[in-house]
């Protein structure tokens, strides 16, 4: 799987940044440094183009999108390039494809030593010894393929799992996919009994152009749900089912963007994200390097105990 030269027209995201704060969203967020694809994006998937805000630098403009799903266009397993990376201090300290080193030079070829099973790759990347996947997905929108080639970059294990899934459907229709990219809403209950929604990227093939609509059909009026039955005299009526409620996007965790642009120049990485992947899986020597680190390392913490303490006061029932 080979990752396209061409120039893209932007780039979808599922968060942002904002004042500082990470920003999960609930619809793609476009990102595009040309005013006319921004006004395009924001007439067939909604919102409105503004300077981009999300933090990180970046392209110039963003548009908040309306649609958790897009319908695109994917052209064959090329469309999509995968490998593993582990960042390091200075940049990246092990890029392969799970099988073999892709870089550096003197290595690539080379076993990479990576565990074969997925599930084993996952521990060790969470432990700070293995890389993660780095997922890119090219494709243009189905309505305008004409406005150029958009990609989405994801770190999603779940993404990884179903790689080849993916390329084995693409390679099957011999020719561009029409497909759909969404953002698939998550409910789980942990062990504790608490409620978890999340989002996951999702690339459904739906076939060839010839054989699907480039925008999806628009959806029946809902049927209304039967009424309950009336319980009988002495029996205990059945509790509806509940479904755990989204995420409140307003509850954000605030990081300090100063702090991390400080780190960024002592760490050498490229933007926040990078910055806060080295801070987490390299121990540096360096006493300036440890510093910054260990502060990152405090955000994260912090991170970490506010969150635990909104789950407890939204879960009435959870131990002190």
């Amino acid at each position: 799987m080979t990752q396209s030269t061409a120039t893209r027209a932007g780039r979808f995201h599922q968060g942002r940044l904002s004042d500082g704060r990470p920003q999960a969203l609930d619809a793609w967020r476009v990102t595009t440094d040309d005013a006319d694809v921004a006004a395009r994006v924001a007439g067939l998937l909604g919102g409105e183009p503004q300077p981009n805000g999300g933090g990180g630098g970046g392209p110039a403009y963003e548009v908040l999108t309306s649609r958790e799903s897009v319908r695109v266009l994917l052209d064959g397993p090329d469309a999509v390039a995968a490998h593993m990376v582990l960042w390091g201090s200075r940049g990246i300290v092990h890029e392969c494809d799970g099988m073999e080193f892709l870089s550096p030079e003197d290595k690539k070829g080379q076993p990479c030593g990576c565990p074969p099973l997925l599930a084993d790759r996952k521990l060790a990347a969470r432990n700070g010894r293995g890389p993660t996947p780095s997922v890119d997905i090219n494709f243009q929108i189905a309505a305008a393929p004409k406005l150029g080639t958009f990609h989405f970059m994801t770190s999603s294990w779940q993404v990884a799992a179903q790689l080849s899934e993916l390329t084995d459907a693409l390679e099957r229709l011999s020719g561009p996919a029409v497909c759909d990219l969404a953002m698939e809403l998550i409910a789980c209950t942990t062990k504790t009994g608490r409620n978890v929604c999340y989002r996951k990227p999702v690339v459904t093939v739906l076939g060839s152009p010839d054989s699907v609509a480039p925008e999806p059909s628009p959806m029946a009026e809902p049927r209304p749900a039967p009424a309950p039955a009336t319980p009988r005299p002495g029996t205990r009526p059945t509790p509806a089912p509940t479904t755990p409620s989204a995420p409140d996007s307003s509850r954000l965790v605030r990081v300090d963007a100063m702090l991390l642009d400080r780190a960024a120049q002592v760490l050498d990485t490229g933007d926040h994200q990078e910055t806060v992947v080295a801070a987490l899986s390299e121990i540096v020597a360096r006493p300036q390097q440890a510093a910054e680190l260990a502060r990152l390392r405090e955000q994260v913490r912090r991170i970490s105990a506010i969150a635990e303490q909104s789950l407890r006061s939204r879960d009435p029932h959870s131990p002190d």
